[in-house]
């Protein structure tokens, strides 16, 4: 990327999050207001948001009439309304949360393992629920179609570290009986409003430990495996054969190393966060999903060029 280029998306990320977790986009959606007016409702100095609130009509988060600033439709939906589908205000606050971990990179060379102290500043609530991002709705229905086109008959699913939910409300709106099965922490952001939605069990557990009892048509595994070891991975798929009914399916949404354009760079991402995670080769999958006992693998490439599903049948 050219560095002013750099320079400004860097920029956007920092002083847009900023103002998202300030509740300025909040309180104009709420009300647009002069800058006096602003700072008065929340209490801070009149020169800082002025000069904010400029940049940010620059950068085309808020449209100013006369002194008037607000919020227009598209960036309510982006950042305030978060009911839309567009809504990624926790993914944004995710993302600057980010930038402590990655600046350890030096602690993880000389070490090898992350500086846990980077880790201070992380929200589950805005892990969970940016996990449940505009892109991977986008991607969910194209992914249970998948799905269904290997297990057409299929009436139960397990969502396994499926906290977000994005997969599982996708699968219960299809009709399929879905556990969502995540650490208790994770699900602590998102039991309840799952637990309300029809064919929706949530069961807490540790998938490196043990999965929910069976026998379920399809097992996903979602963005899961590359946030674990090896030794993990092949222990989580070789319990997915066992809790399996005969024919069913055990299908892995991750990037694959030497496929994915951004492989080699989420392998980075996940040294700084993780003491296990790496980002695994299609070879790698395999390998475990045969000695697991699968059969008849296929992979599938999706309309998102980072991503893949490996299909497997029991």
């Amino acid at each position: 990327m050219e560095i002013r280029k750099l320079q400004e998306a860097l920029e956007e990320l920092v002083f847009v999050g900023q103002a998202h977790r300030e509740n300025i986009f909040f309180e104009l959606a709420r009300q647009g207001d002069t800058a006096e007016g602003l700072a008065k409702r929340l209490g801070l100095r009149i020169r800082p948001v002025w000069v904010l609130l400029e940049a940010l009509v620059e950068m085309k988060y808020l449209v100013k009439k006369k002194d008037i600033y607000l919020v227009p439709e598209s960036v309510c939906a982006r950042l305030v309304d978060n009911k839309s589908q567009a809504y990624e205000g926790d993914f944004w606050q995710f993302l600057l949360y980010l930038i402590d971990p990655w600046k350890t990179l030096p602690h993880v060379l000389k070490k090898g393992k992350p500086d846990k102290k980077s880790y201070r500043n992380l929200s589950l609530e805005h892990f969970i629920r940016g996990m449940d991002s505009p892109w991977k709705k986008r991607l969910a229905p194209e992914i249970v179609d998948i799905c269904l086109k290997y297990a057409p008959g299929a009436g139960t699913a397990a969502d396994i570290g499926g906290a977000p939910g994005t997969m599982a409300r996708e699968f219960a709106s299809r009709g399929l009986k879905t556990i969502v099965f995540d650490l208790p922490q994770c699900l602590t952001v998102t039991k309840k409003e799952l637990s309300k939605i029809k064919n929706i069990k949530v069961v807490e557990g540790d998938a490196t430990k043990s999965l929910p009892r069976g026998p379920y048509d399809i097992a996903f595994l979602g963005n899961l495996c590359h946030g674990q070891s090896p030794e993990n991975n092949a222990k989580i798929i070789s319990m997915c054969y066992g809790r399996l009914a005969k024919g069913g399916i055990i299908v892995i949404f991750d990037n694959f190393r030497g496929e994915s354009p951004v492989a080699a760079r989420l392998a980075l991402h996940m040294i700084t966060q993780s003491e296990q995670g790496d980002i695994y080769t299609r070879e790698q999958y395999i390998d475990w999903i045969k000695k697991a006992g699968f059969r008849e693998i296929a992979a599938e490439k999706l309309t998102e060029p980072a991503w893949s599903l490996l299909i497997a049948r029991k």
